[in-house]
């Protein structure tokens, strides 16, 4: 079982333009999903990202989004950099550059979830048509969260522990290419990328980090 997950993400790594990368240990592939965040959180966290998403196109938008997570009990799950933003009459551009790109991570939270079916292709970003989906898929910004989040489920947790694990391996590549001074030619697109491998190691809980803004991403 080991032996073929690992085939399956170095073959996949290759089909992408990473053929350098092995993984050594296959026990490295063994995981514990009862150290998972739950469902609820991780369909918090989608809700949250989500809501973020939507003010970035009209920062009034804030005050009423701010409102409903804390109708909705959800507003402890608000990151301090994320509360910040939100109580913040304006932001900086790089701020909200940096908060564009979370949808990249709601979407593939969504996918863990089993809210969407199509995996992301790690050379795009996720497509207006996923994006739509996932969306159709989540309860609409300012209704009651409680029948969602209460009702949610994992996909095969292997199938998430994987994609974590591809992810993990394409942020090493990139590393080790930019401290090289060499040039990738992987087929992977470097934000959206990251932003899913940043995502799925905050919900398998990667040294034991909860914490949404403190997430590790060292490999």
């Amino acid at each position: 079982m080991l032996a073929t997950r690992k085939t399956k993400i170095e073959e996949r790594l290759s089909q992408h333009g990473i053929n350098n990368y092995q993984i050594s240990y296959p026990e490295y592939l063994n995981f514990d999903h009862d150290l998972f965040a739950t469902p609820r959180e991780v369909g918090c966290r989608v809700m949250i990202l989500t809501a973020i998403a939507y003010t970035i196109q009209d920062e009034t938008k804030k005050y009423g989004i701010v409102k409903w997570l804390k109708a909705e009990n959800i507003w402890s799950h608000v990151s301090e950099k994320e509360v910040a933003y939100l109580n913040s009459r304006t932001s900086t551009e790089d701020e909200i550059l940096d908060l564009s790109w979370k949808i990249e991570a709601a979407y593939i939270l969504a996918w863990a979830l089993g809210l969407v079916e199509d995996k992301p292709m790690p050379g795009e970003e996720a497509t207006e048509e996923q994006i739509n989906t996932m969306i159709q898929h989540l309860p609409a910004l300012g209704e009651g969260l409680e029948g969602f989040l209460s009702s949610l489920n994992f996909r095969d947790p292997v199938e998430i522990y994987d994609e974590n694990i591809f992810y993990e391996l394409t942020t090493t590549h990139f590393r080790d290419t930019l401290f090289s001074g060499g040039k990738s030619r992987a087929d992977v697109h470097v934000p959206a990328s990251f932003e899913r491998h940043m995502a799925l190691n905050w919900l398998r809980r990667f040294m034991s980090i909860h914490d949404w803004d403190d997430t590790d991403t060292s490999t």
